[in-house]
Order: structure tokens, then sequence, then C-alpha cells
């Protein structure tokens, strides 16, 4: 399925006095409020928003931030989003799947090179067997099967502690070794992204979210670890994802999350986790690629 990458965001429209008095009782007697256009109701509770607290200081571009959210259709985006056949139409059962692996290990503590090599696999690494790191990496992630609090204040330090343990996977796949553990707190971040909503190849930039550059390597495009701006930048990045999560959240746009995800407890009804945002994001990146690439 390919998703239109621009398009009205689901903004709710103001309603008229008689509405709005309605939707006021109702909120006493049930939390949340009706989703205008989806037929739906989306549950919000005291403080529920992205299930973490909120950082530091902000570093993202709010300017950046409030234009993505006017262009893009992140529903319509999110289901969009395919990789290898993994669609939202079959319920992404291999980002499912790996989901389930990833935060069980990571949960336990028990998160290592298996891990690691299956994600190298999935980004196309190749020898990814022969890709090495400790039978178990050396990072807390969670505490009572909760992210941990300090995840949010500093992401660099988290992708630091797994560049350390990784040496030579590269910044695209470390990160997704982040994403798949702690969905709701990370995203990935790759060369499509980048190229679109970074620097390095100008007639694909589109939003200027991040300072990272991207850049040509044989047959493809790729992140160096070497840039001044990485790590913090994938700090900037984790906390963009974040405050998009946050304003769906707020506004009432509903992430279309499969049924899978919500009955494993991956997700809350509704609700956007950073990854999520990643996926959206992704799949309009990687349609401004095909695009440009269209005879």
């Amino acid at each position: 399925m390919t998703a239109e990458p621009r398009g009205p965001v689901l903004r709710r429209p103001v309603p008229p006095a008689i509405l709005r008095q309605h939707e006021t009782s109702r909120r006493r007697d049930r939390p949340g409020r009706f989703a205008a256009g989806s037929g739906k109701f989306c549950k919000r509770y005291p403080g529920q928003e992205t299930g973490v607290r909120a950082g530091p200081p902000a570093r993202y571009r709010w300017d950046e931030v409030d234009r993505l959210l006017g262009d893009l259709d992140f529903p319509a985006l999110y289901r969009g989003y395919a990789r290898d056949g993994d669609t939202w139409e079959k319920g992404f059962p291999e980002i499912y799947q790996l989901e389930q692996k990833m935060t069980t290990a990571a949960k336990g503590r028990t998160l290592g090179l298996g891990h690691v090599q299956e994600i190298a696999r999935r980004d196309g690494i190749p020898d990814h067997n022969l890709i090495t790191c400790p039978g178990r990496l050396s990072i807390l992630l969670y505490i009572d099967d909760a992210p941990a609090y300090w995840l949010m204040h500093d992401p660099e330090s988290s992708i630091r502690t797994i560049e350390d343990q990784t040496p030579g996977l590269g910044p695209a796949c470390t990160s997704r070794v982040l994403r798949f553990a702690v969905p709701v707190i990370f995203g990935a971040i790759d060369a499509p992204l980048v190229r679109v909503l970074g620097h390095g190849d100008p007639g694909a930039q589109r939003y200027h979210l991040l300072d990272l550059v991207a850049a040509p390597s044989g047959t493809r495009w790729t992140i160096s670890a070497r840039q001044p701006a990485w790590p913090g930048e994938y700090g900037v990045w984790i906390e963009t994802l974040q405050a998009i999560a946050r304003r769906l959240n707020r506004e009432e746009v509903c992430c279309p999350h499969p049924e899978p995800f919500l009955r494993s407890g991956l997700r809350d009804r509704d609700i956007w986790a950073a990854a999520d945002v990643e996926m959206a994001l992704s799949c309009y990146a990687s349609g401004i690629l095909q695009k440009r690439c269209a005879p």
C-alpha cells in the first residue's frame, strides 16, 4: 500500500457551542473525547500521552515540527509503511514479532548477540553473522516492566552504550536495537530519513528537523558516526519523535495500530509511540525518494 505522503493533518474542528456543551458533559461520565470523523471513542486519561515523563528543555525545532504536522497525514502514512512485504494490512507481523522478542529480552536483561545480528540481517548488512558483541549487552532499559525514567532525559547515553559494545554496527542499526527494545521511547534513524529531514541530499530535503548528514557510500547512502553532530542529533531526533507523538495524542489523532500490538500490550489503543511516528515519517521519506527515482 502506498500512502500519499502529503495531506491534511486530521485536526479536530472547533465544534458549535451545543456540541461543546455535550462533549463537556460527556467527559464527566467517561474519560476521553470522541474523535471527530473517526467513528470511535479515543481514550485519554489524565497525564496519558506517551506513557513517559517529559524530559529536559526541548532541543527540537518547534517551527519545523509545526509545519510538518500541518502538512502530513500521520495515520495514512503509518498505514502506508511497508518493508519487504511487512504491511499494515497484514498487521506488521515482522515488526510485531521483533518487538515482542526484543522488549521481552530487554526487560529480562538478556538482550545480546543474537538480537543484534537479527537487526543487522534485517538491515541487509553483509556478513551479519560475523558481527560481534557481548553475549548480553550491558544496559538497563526497563525497571519493573516500565521504561527506565532516564532514557527520555539522555537518549545519547543509551546509544553510546550500545555503540561501545557493538563496534562497526553503525548508527542506523544501533538505533534500531533501541527502537525495537523500547519502542515507546525510541525510534530508528537511517539514511532515507536524514536525506529528507536532515542534510546531504539537497534535492530530497523537505524539512530541517536534523543537522545530521547522509552521504553516498558505494551503492548505498549511510550516516557516519564520525560526524560532529552524532550522537547529539540522535537525542534531538528522539525528542522530535516524542514531541510529534505528544501533539498527535493531545489533538486526538488516533494511531491505527494492528490488533496484535494492542492485545499483547505493546501499544495502548490509539496512542502514538515514538516508533509509530518514526514509521510514518519513514513512509513519507520513502515516498519522496521513490518519486525522485521515478522515470
